[in-house]
């Protein structure tokens, strides 16, 4: 495990520090962990753009479960109706890190009959493993899970392929009367 026996805040830090230090890390956005973004000289008209919203665990954990409770945090806030959302949604621990896509996941935010109300925490609630299910599956499939031991070199070059503002293929934001304003200003 290359981050043992490390606080949360210090393994934010870190993290920041060794994969992402080009980017700014100092946002905080509501209840999420961490936040990777561009770098702002001046301030601008328009809000920062996020890249990364990310589930930050400290010693191992169960990465799969720790992206399912952003992503319940992130509904059950409705983050994503005053912030634009980032490209990329993300948790880690102590040895690994995991990417998913947000257009992978943006329809759970629209469905009208799902419960936003459950504890994000809640690993036995149905809407908890309704979104398990399809986040295991995508990061499964894309290979989005790097060891912070063994694959350093993959994730410094999937960060810098991909950690691009503006970069579509991942960005396809569905636009909504929530969001409209957001969305129109950027």
């Amino acid at each position: 495990m290359k981050y043992n026996n490390i606080r949360e805040e210090e393994l934010k830090n870190k993290v920041a520090q060794d994969y992402f230090g080009i980017y700014d890390c100092t946002r905080i956005i509501g209840n999420v962990d961490f936040c990777v973004c561009m770098y702002q000289n001046q301030k601008e008209l328009f809000e920062q753009e996020s890249l990364l919203w990310a589930e930050a665990k400290t010693g191992s954990s169960d990465i799969y479960k720790s992206i399912v409770q952003l992503i319940l945090t992130i509904g059950k806030a409705r983050t994503f109706d005053n912030n634009l959302p980032p490209a990329m949604l993300g948790a880690f621990d102590g040895e690994k890190i995991a990417f998913i896509p947000y257009s992978d996941i943006r329809d759970f935010f629209y469905i009208n009959d799902f419960n936003w109300k459950v504890t994000p925490s809640d690993y036995s609630s149905k809407e908890f493993n309704l979104i398990h299910e399809k986040v295991k599956t995508v990061i499964d499939n894309k290979a989005l899970l790097f060891n912070f031991l063994n694959d350093d070199q993959e994730l410094k070059k999937f960060i810098k392929n991909n950690f691009i503002v503006g970069k579509l293929g991942f960005t396809k934001i569905k636009i909504d009367k929530n969001n409209f304003m957001v969305i129109y200003n950027k």
